[in-house]
């Protein structure tokens, strides 16, 4: 049987289509609409409708290719955008009656624990995974397959561009400090973790532009050992490039070119933060961790 997972984002809309038989799981598709629903949103206001119509029709194209695909069983979740948003419930409805399926908006500390089943399955260390979203990121830290702590934390690729201006030296170092602030008022269980994962677009994207993966290739990405040098060469190219240069990078897709400035300053601090040498990078984030738990657990 041919299941499905959708993952409703702050910046984008994400399908996993898989399938398990005798144990052995084959993904048949991963698909992404860049569709910005939580554009403009702060706490507690409602979703641009420009952001909502946006966001519908990208979830109708991922459910027709999932219908193609001959997908059977769906799980549906939302994060941030959804949780912050004061329509965000009635949003919700609307997606599940488009596709025929309930939608759950899930806690902070479920997408961390999510992402970290997505990235670890077995592991012999104690082990942080990060997840820089569009609206948040947050860090489960576990041992082996069994999560211990999470935290979901207020930083994002999306948040950051909208709050900080991300085309001067002021505005990075602002979002810098605001990073450390953060990260220094909700990490404490994560002291002193030495193995770290990163997943989502903003670390991918990352290990994308190094490689110059023209098109995008998960195999190579998945397992990617990052160190800090590279992340922080690539943050200072990118701070000192317009608009229109990043748009030519190869391995940057055109959706994040307006905040992968964001995403890469977040991502530099946490490595400066928690003295990170290096990182490891996953494929396999949230999707696959609600696919193991929905259809395999």
């Amino acid at each position: 049987m041919k299941q499905a997972v959708l993952d409703i984002g702050t910046n984008s809309v994400r399908l996993l289509v898989a399938e398990t038989v005798a144990d052995e799981t084959t993904t048949l598709r991963k698909d992404i609409r860049a569709t910005r629903l939580g554009d403009g949103l702060a706490a507690g206001e409602p979703l641009n409708e420009a952001a909502k119509n946006r966001t519908l029709t990208g979830i109708q194209e991922l459910v027709d290719e999932a219908r193609e695909a001959g997908v059977e069983r769906w799980s549906i979740v939302g994060t941030n955008a959804l949780r912050e948003a004061s329509d965000g419930e009635a949003f919700a409805q609307q997606v599940a009656q488009l596709v025929g399926a309930p939608v759950r908006i899930i806690s902070g500390v479920d997408e961390a624990r999510y992402g970290y089943l997505g990235a670890v399955k077995t592991n012999s260390l104690v082990t942080a995974v990060v997840d820089i979203g569009g609206g948040s990121t947050e860090i489960g830290v576990g041992f082996g397959g069994d999560l211990g702590a999470a935290v979901s934390m207020p930083l994002g690729a999306v948040r950051g561009t909208r709050d900080f201006d991300m085309m001067t030296p002021r505005g990075i170092a602002e979002l810098k400090k605001h990073c450390f602030a953060v990260l220094k008022e909700a990490t404490t269980e994560v002291q002193g973790v030495k193995s770290w994962i990163g997943v989502g677009g903003t670390m991918t994207s990352i290990v994308s532009m190094l490689l110059e993966l023209e098109p995008y290739d998960a195999e190579k990405v998945q397992g990617y050992v990052l160190a800090y040098e590279d992340l922080h060469t690539l943050r200072e190219r990118l701070t000192g490039m317009s608009y229109e240069e990043r748009t030519k990078l190869p391995g940057l897709a055109r959706e994040r070119v307006d905040i992968i400035v964001a995403g890469a300053v977040i991502a530099e601090s946490l490595l400066e933060y928690f003295a990170l040498p290096e990182i490891t990078v996953s494929d396999q984030d949230l999707l696959e961790g609600i696919y193991r738990e929905a259809y395999l657990l």
